[in-house]
């Protein structure tokens, strides 16, 4: 795999996964116009169930990947207001790039993710149609009644050998730390 371009594609896959975590709209409405709930949750808690998601997605899968962490300290303040007030609140979000298979089953990955997902009984955050040809093909989900948000998200590293990689991204809904 050439390095100079891995890593923008690494860095672009990562943007993909930020910009895409959160599903609170402008106005501080949810998508479908819902008005966004006050969770109780603490850190721990958040963590544990988005590693929870992961693992729903990726213990199955075959060719077995290995998980190598994407993201540094997973609790980071709340980015669902729209308006840039204050706000105390915080999320979690977990994130895997899945490694040690053939680049080539990148896309089969993701989609054994929105399989294993599905049959968990998780709902599409967009329509559900995922476009498979295209650069980055994802899938957005959320758990209900709890109202995760997961991505998998597939990219082609190398047209000529049809090498890509493919990664699993978790964000907790936002609620106020312990105190």
């Amino acid at each position: 795999m050439n390095l100079r371009k891995a890593i923008p594609a690494a860095a672009l896959l990562a943007m993909v996964i930020v910009v895409t975590a959160c599903g609170v709209q402008k106005n501080g409405q949810e998508s479908g116009g819902r008005t966004p709930k006050q969770v109780r949750m603490n850190e721990q808690r958040a963590i544990d169930r988005a590693e929870e998601i992961i693992h729903q997605a990726v213990d199955g899968m075959s060719p077995k990947p290995t998980l190598e962490r994407m993201t540094g300290a997973p609790v980071d303040v709340c980015i669902a207001r729209d308006d840039h007030r204050p706000d105390d609140r915080v999320q979690v979000e977990v994130a895997y790039k899945l490694t040690g298979v053939p680049g080539s089953e990148a896309q089969n990955l993701v989609r054994q993710a929105q399989d294993a997902w599905l049959r968990q009984g998780y709902k599409y955050n967009s329509g559900g149609e995922v476009d498979w040809s295209g650069p980055f093909p994802t899938v957005y989900m959320r758990t209900e009644p709890d109202d995760f948000w997961m991505d998998a998200v597939t990219g082609v590293m190398d047209r000529a050998k049809g090498e890509g990689v493919a990664s699993l991204s978790v964000t907790s809904p936002c609620f106020l730390p312990p105190g």
